[in-house]
């Protein structure tokens, strides 16, 4: 890859390693959150999230309304919903 194609890459043009499913005004999504950040930084790679707004898509709502937060692995589908630690939250991360 040339280095003006490295240049104009975004980094929202990585695909996520994570996808976050939350609400606004949800304190649980917030607490998992502050999990979330403190794991992937003592992780010793960039760990890449997708913060998805369940509110938005009435079928997410449907799935999630009262499971969430919940986190999604990309690569495989599997999930790991609240409640949950941060011990728990590494595992899944590093699986």
């Amino acid at each position: 890859m040339s280095e003006q194609a490295d240049a104009d890459q975004s980094p929202f043009d990585e695909p996520a390693d994570l996808l976050f499913f939350t609400t606004l005004g949800c304190h649980l999504c917030e607490e998992a959150e502050r999990m979330l950040s403190a794991v992937a930084s003592s992780q010793s790679f960039t760990l890449a999230v997708d913060a998805i707004d369940i509110a938005d898509d009435e079928a997410l709502v449907e799935k999630y309304g009262i499971r969430i937060p919940v986190l999604k692995r990309a690569r495989d589908g599997e999930e790991l919903g609240w409640p949950f630690g941060e011990e728990q939250l590494a595992r899944f991360i590093c699986q």
